[in-house]
């Protein structure tokens, strides 16, 4: 099940490995890891030209978001994945269904984005509801995410803002994807692709960041990858506790923050050490001994 492992010891790539048909020029789809780089790409953007006050409604900065939970909710709510919407359904998705759908293509909300027959925005106003306050408790939801990235693409466009403030100061060896709704927007809960070792290089940047970069990108990274909410969910049960839309992890000698993605896609950070480990996979079933062998590493 295992198609790719890099580990990386201070900038130097210690371990590579790929099983067929991985290959280390072959871009890894990320599922839901690119949850935590749209989240990294708004802060970013934010430190550079100030435009967002996080604690207002995020409906301030998108119409598209009023009279939803998300825009209700302060768009710190969204970054910690707290909006209070209704619990999602399955693995942070809010539609499903069983009866009458073609797998791959309309049976849950990314398949139906992802075929093209359902916008983000669209999405976000079929499910609008909340059931608890917002900033009560962290759920799971990608919903979340895509308000966040809606709210990008309404101020600047979020493509061209990850663009220039993550994916152009990496030296990337290789082009970065992103899948698009039918609107011609990333799907930013759950869309993007890039090969091993440029994810490697994604994770190596936030450690940059968390130490040498200005004064608000080390606050906001450092924001990003603390525990703000604690994880009572089965979504995600190794790590008990959330940051912005970044999963942490307390079971090693040091915290260590989280990218995870559907289908064992894994990418974790020492940031003390720096360490990274980055796995891609195609089931989730091995996950634990992944946990282990990242927390005995960090122990080494």
């Amino acid at each position: 099940p295992l198609l790719t492992m890099v580990l990386v010891d201070r900038g130097q790539i210690i371990f590579e490995a790929y099983n067929t048909p991985a290959r280390d020029d072959r871009p890894n789809f990320s599922w839901s890891m690119s949850k935590s780089l749209t989240a990294y790409t708004m802060g970013l953007a934010n430190c550079e030209s100030p435009w967002i006050d996080f604690n207002q409604k995020a409906e301030m900065y998108s119409d598209d978001l009023k009279g939803t939970v998300y825009g209700d909710a302060t768009v710190r709510n969204l970054l910690m994945m707290s909006s209070g919407v209704r619990k999602a359904i399955s693995s942070g998705d809010h539609l499903f269904r069983k009866d009458n759908c073609t797998k791959g293509i309309d049976c849950d909300g990314w398949e139906m984005s992802r075929s093209q027959k359902l916008s983000g925005v669209e999405y976000l106003q079929k499910v609008k509801e909340r059931d608890i306050p917002s900033g009560r408790e962290f759920r799971y939801s990608g919903t979340d995410t895509l308000a966040l990235s809606n709210i990008m693409d309404k101020n600047g466009g979020f493509i061209k803002l990850f663009e220039q403030q993550i994916w152009s100061k990496i030296g990337a060896e290789g082009a970065g994807f992103w899948l698009l709704d039918k609107d011609n927007k990333a799907m930013a809960h759950a869309g993007f692709s890039a090969v091993s070792r440029d994810w490697a290089r994604l994770a190596m940047y936030t450690i940059k960041l968390k130490k040498s970069g200005t004064a608000c990108q080390q606050q906001f990274m450092n924001e990003a990858s603390s525990a703000l909410l604690p994880n009572y969910g089965s979504v995600g049960r190794l790590h008990r506790a959330y940051g912005y839309q970044t999963w942490i992890n307390s079971n090693g000698p040091r915290i260590s923050y989280w990218w995870l993605g559907y289908g064992g896609q894994r990418i974790a950070v020492d940031p003390e050490k720096e360490r990274i480990l980055v796995v891609t996979s195609f089931r989730e079933s091995y996950m634990d001994e992944v946990d282990h062998l990242f927390s005995k590493w960090q122990r080494n």
